[in-house]
């Protein structure tokens, strides 16, 4: 990890959406506070142990400085803590209700992308029914 970043975003190279994801924190990180790692880079692969590149595998993970793992709606938060834009707004983490509110979507998100296809939104053609697209025909 370089000395000015804060966490380590892991983020798996054959997923569009993680790409997206990345990509966006990328943009949104201009202090350059957060390492963004590719899952089959040689040196991440070394470090973590089988259990933790199959977690890191299974959902959104970020490493803090000290190397504790943050998985799920909890690298959601630290994310969120270390971001710019988002900083100012981590306090809504403490409200009531807003935990598993923001835990439900994320789930939802993480189920899709486990799906064997991608959502539409990732690239996969939209293919109309056999039945739908033979209606109107003569």
């Amino acid at each position: 990890m370089s000395t000015t970043s804060r966490i380590q975003l892991l983020y798996d190279p054959e997923c569009p959406l993680c790409m997206q994801f990345q990509e966006t924190v990328g943009g949104w990180d201009r202090d350059g506070l957060i390492a963004r790692i590719r899952l089959d880079d040689a040196e991440l692969l070394a470090r973590l142990t089988p259990e933790q590149l199959e977690a890191a595998q299974a959902e959104l993970t970020v490493i803090d400085r000290l190397g504790n793992h943050h998985h799920g709606i909890h690298a959601l938060r630290r994310l969120t803590d270390v971001l710019p834009g988002l900083r100012r707004v981590s306090w809504a983490y403490r409200l009531p209700g807003v935990t598993p509110i923001i835990s439900g979507v994320y789930h939802a998100v993480n189920r899709r992308r486990r799906k064997d296809g991608p959502c539409l939104s990732c690239g996969q053609k939209w293919m109309p029914s056999m039945k739908r697209s033979r209606r109107g025909r003569g």
